[in-house]
């Protein structure tokens, strides 16, 4: 598997190189500037790059600072712009938050006091951890959630092993379907918000960067959260009901599992709350933006975020050492190479915009629209499912959205129509390992064989495409004012 992945990164690195100079040595097609042409080899070295990760995937989101000066595609102040937008920092500050929660452990006591909450019952442990991944990774990082989840997982699945009476297949089901679960719940979780996971956020970030239109956070929780209540519970009833029925019916002495837990975190702490405090007021502060415009006309989603970012260093622990709830130390973990994607993504997509690129797309592919745009749709669901199923979903959005944006206007058709659902898909594969971090955190318990996640991932793939674009004309079109055939006032 190694090999195969280096042989992977070293073909894709050649392949991009060639496709690279290739581009620079031929002509441009007829109807394209030199500049859209040479914006468009870098955009194919870094498609491809990212795709194959023939380097990392953030040193390739470098490249706009180095060939767009020299090819003269955009001057460095308009190429390193994007590095800075205003939705960078809101990802910044809650991936702060996030740390914050981790360094103190609110994230495992809020887990575990869902888990214990909702019940013992097998039905209820798998309801009760879907419901406290999925709500962790609205707000935490889904890796982090689903490392925190998984051994509290494993202490309960190595309980039913030594206590259960039951036959082995039942008892495997359940295993299957627990940490599968985790998996999926963190997946489908961090969608509800648009700092849950990446591609949301650079979503919110290309739109504003390239048309000025503004996702708000309250705007994209209206969208989110009716999906992640919709998914969920169609995951759990896919996993336990059909493809891998629960037959256990108690599982005796489970609540001391979870108990157990919960006592060695000892009494809630004053970092805890005073953590939580930040948290809470940084959520509703968020939600309730849009009512405070009048008030602070100048607040923003960003500035909430970075606000609570410098709140939490400023905020003493109320511990005898009086030292701050966070130290600059604890952001070493901060994972500043998505950061960098973001921007590598958005200065792609401001030199396609910019250079004349998207609008020769557009009128490439303006005959699609003879074709029913319910189908267009779906296909660009399903291949962005299948296609994270083995590359990065930040990278794959990251290079698909300023394509899909063009091609939607290109047929006459308002870009959100395109790039929200494929935004959305890119968090959505449950196939493979390889596919999320969740994936292979759970892969990596070997509780679950790669066969049995992708016989459960496949169905799911295949619903989410379908309730997406069931979604695209419901919900979508209602919160983001969609009308089909009708390219919105806000295109330049």
């Amino acid at each position: 598997m190694l090999q195969r992945f280096v042989n992977l990164s070293q073909f894709g690195l050649y392949l991009g190189v060639i496709i690279f100079i290739a581009f620079l040595l031929l002509p441009a097609p007829e109807g394209m500037s030199d500049v859209a042409w040479k914006t468009a080899a870098v955009a194919m070295l870094m498609a491809t790059w990212w795709i194959t990760e023939a380097i990392p995937i953030s040193t390739t989101a470098l490249l706009p600072i180095v060939l767009f000066p020299v090819l003269n595609i955009a001057p460095i102040g308009d190429t390193t712009a994007p590095y800075a937008n205003p939705l960078i920092f809101l990802f910044m500050g809650g991936f702060i938050i996030a740390i914050a929660m981790q360094r103190w452990e609110l994230h495992k006591r809020i887990a575990l006091r869902i888990v214990n909450f909702v019940g013992v019952k097998p039905s209820s442990i798998i309801i009760g951890f879907i419901i406290a991944s999925a709500f962790l990774s609205m707000w935490v990082s889904n890796t982090a959630t689903a490392l925190m989840m998984l051994p509290i997982a494993i202490s309960v699945l190595q309980f039913v092993e030594k206590k259960s009476d039951n036959t082995a297949a039942p008892v495997t089901n359940f295993e299957i379907v627990l940490v599968l679960a985790i998996a999926y719940a963190c997946n489908i979780g961090g969608i509800a918000t648009l700092i849950g996971t990446p591609p949301n956020a650079l979503l919110a970030a290309f739109m504003l960067e390239s048309y000025d239109y503004e996702i708000s956070f309250a705007k994209w929780m209206l969208v989110g959260v009716p999906l992640v209540l919709i998914m969920l519970p169609v995951m759990y009833l896919l996993l336990s009901k059909v493809i891998y029925p629960i037959k256990i019916k108690e599982l005796p002495g489970g609540q001391s599992v979870i108990e157990t837990q919960l006592k060695g975190l000892g009494d809630i702490t004053k970092p805890e709350v005073r953590v939580a405090i930040v948290f809470v007021t940084t959520a509703l502060l968020w939600i309730f933006r849009p009512l405070l415009s009048d008030i602070l006309p100048g607040l923003s989603d960003a500035g909430i975020a970075v606000t609570a970012g410098v709140a939490l260093f400023l905020i003493p622990t109320g511990l005898k050492d009086e030292s701050m709830l966070l130290r600059w130390e604890s952001l070493k973990e901060l994972p500043w190479g998505i950061l960098i994607l973001f921007g590598g993504g958005l200065s792609l997509a401001m030199a396609i915009t910019t250079s004349g690129l998207a609008t020769w797309i557009g009128e490439t592919v303006s005959g699609l629209d003879a074709l029913p745009i319910i189908l267009l749709i779906f296909l660009v669901i399903i291949i962005i499912v299948f296609l994270t199923e083995i590359t990065s979903n930040t990278a794959t959005a990251a290079a698909f959205l300023p394509i899909l944006a063009s091609t939607a206007i290109g047929i006459g058709q308002d870009p959100m129509l395109f790039v929200l659902p494929a935004a959305i898909a890119a968090s959505c594969a449950f196939m493979l390992p390889v596919a999320t971090p969740p994936n292979a955190i759970i892969y990596g318990s070997g509780k679950v064989t790669i066969p049995q996640m992708a016989n459960a991932g496949i169905w799911l793939n295949i619903i989410v495409s379908v309730l997406f674009t069931i979604a695209s004309y419901t919900i979508f079109a209602y919160v983001f004012g969609i009308e089909i055939g009708v390219v919105p006032d806000w295109i330049p």
